[in-house]
């Protein structure tokens, strides 16, 4: 970030630039800026690159050998900039700039910058060298039948998987940049035909918008873009793995990659979109189909598994079998506090397991969650604390959670369920159910970048035959649902 405002232009004067950028960066203070001054083409020049950033021995190759090998033209200063562009330099991107915030900008995401003597310009380079992680695979998002190679944090890479994915001309990449201070530079892409306009026109005002000095992470973008951030569910899908991404520009979605993020941003999106794990459409319809219900009924009994048990004792224990009944009340007779305090316990404690395991160092994370579970929960029972069918439903309710594919959405069914159970131990099923029609009027008004976050069920559209049932391939020929509708290429 430029330590002081920079002028409109660059001066005809070298030693002006110099001090001009030297007053910017301050290279007494920062070490890694590197200043290599020349004399090339008749005039003085000066080279700026960050250590590190750049290639030292590109730059040597492909800037200084050819600009000190090179003789010195009949041209005034001012078109020097142009014939070392057109005539010297070798690296394959090269561009003259005028502004110097935009020059300091790239020189600071690794490019080098020429200075030349007598040049209202500077010279722009792509050089950059740095060690960065190479693509592997996706961590989050593993599949079973289906590539395996995942999104890294440079942002050219990713552009790249996508390029490569998808080698059409109707793949559009616009670059912008994110944060007043920290520019970090972000990539808008979309299948032109595919992508509405209106989509493309509300995503870019949206973020040209952002006031924030930087932006981090992914998920800051995603939490500047939603429409609403007091919603209870994530409004942008964002995914590690270039098939899927490709997948989503081919319904006519758009898409965001942020440099030095591992992950792409999705918008607009739907609820269905969350459900949907990636290699549904890999599978035959009839596994995916299978696949796609088995989470449905572990969505139903994250969310809703405990709170129906608190329910169903507290206020209707007629509707249980009398045997189980009579189970429950045995086990209850001993048991010190309520059964929704108690199920609201456990929820938590199973909750703090979960975070210690994720945040445990890597050798440590399975084996912490697993003989945490055991050791707690057969202490618990021993002790005479909780009860074992409660223990059950909540370890239930945790594994369905654990089978929704987005981690968003499954954080957001366990912070439901926190609500839920004492709704139901205090209100019973009239509370329970109300509870759950407000949350689906609640998520009926939610919209994705102003598209229906039910879409195409509500309001209801013509669709593929691809939502919690799974057709054959055959018979999905429409793209774009959330806006319009287009036939696929075939």
């Amino acid at each position: 970030m430029p330590t002081q405002a920079l002028p409109a232009a660059f001066s005809h004067a070298l030693r002006r630039n110099t001090a001009m950028l030297h007053a910017c960066l301050q290279p007494e203070k920062n070490n890694d800026l590197i200043t290599r001054p020349f004399h090339a083409l008749g005039a003085d020049c000066a080279l700026f690159y960050i250590d590190g950033m750049a290639s030292g021995d590109e730059v040597a190759q492909h800037i200084l050998r050819p600009l000190l090998a090179a003789d010195a033209p009949p041209i005034p200063g001012a078109a020097l900039a142009r014939y070392a562009v057109t005539r010297c330099l070798t690296a394959p991107e090269v561009k003259q700039e005028p502004s110097p915030e935009k020059a300091v900008t790239e020189l600071l995401r690794g490019q080098c910058l020429l200075l030349l003597d007598g040049c209202r310009e500077a010279v722009i380079i792509d050089m950059r060298g740095f060690v960065h992680r190479s693509i592997g695979r996706p961590v989050n998002e593993r599949v079973v039948i289906g590539p395996h190679e995942a999104f890294n944090e440079v942002l050219r890479d990713n552009l790249t998987l996508l390029h490569r994915k998808l080698p059409t001309e109707k793949l559009m990449c616009r670059m912008h940049q994110a944060g007043r201070q920290v520019k970090t530079q972000l990539a808008l892409c979309w299948l032109e035909g595919a992508c509405p306009e209106r989509t493309l026109r509300e995503l870019e005002h949206r973020l040209d918008a952002i006031g924030q000095d930087a932006v981090d992470s992914i998920g800051v973008l995603q939490q500047l873009l939603e429409d609403d951030p007091f919603a209870p569910l994530p409004q942008a899908v964002l995914t590690e793995r270039p098939d899927r991404a490709v997948s989503f520009l081919q319904e006519g979605q758009a898409l965001v990659l942020l440099d030095g993020s591992p992950r792409a941003l999705v918008m607009p999106i739907s609820l269905w979109h969350l459900c949907h794990a990636p290699d549904d459409t890999s599978m035959r319809w009839q596994y995916g189909t299978a696949m796609r219900l088995l989470r449905l009924a572990g969505a139903v009994a994250a969310l809703l598994a405990p709170a129906l048990l608190v329910c169903v004792y507290t206020f209707h224990p007629s509707l249980l079998p009398m045997t189980l009944l009579t189970s429950i009340l045995q086990s209850r007779t001993v048991l010190p506090i309520s059964l929704y305090a108690e199920a609201f316990f456990l929820l938590l404690i199973f909750d703090l397991i979960n975070e210690g395991g994720t945040r445990a160092p890597e050798l440590m994370g399975s084996s912490l969650g697993l003989v945490s579970t055991l050791i707690l929960g057969t202490a618990a029972v021993e002790a005479r604390i909780v009860s074992p069918l409660l223990l059950i439903t909540v370890a239930l309710s945790g594994v369905g959670s654990f089978a929704l594919p987005d981690y968003s959405l499954a954080f957001a069914f366990r912070m439901a369920q926190l609500l839920l159970v004492p709704v139901a131990g205090l209100l019973g099923i009239g509370g329970l159910c109300g509870a759950l029609v407000l949350l689906c009027c609640w998520v009926g008004g939610m919209e994705s970048l102003g598209a229906p976050y039910l879409a195409p069920t509500a309001p209801g559209r013509i669709h593929n035959p691809d939502l919690v049932l799974r057709a054959p391939i055959r018979r999905q020929g429409l793209r774009g649902y959330l806006a319009f509708h287009v036939k696929r290429d075939k």
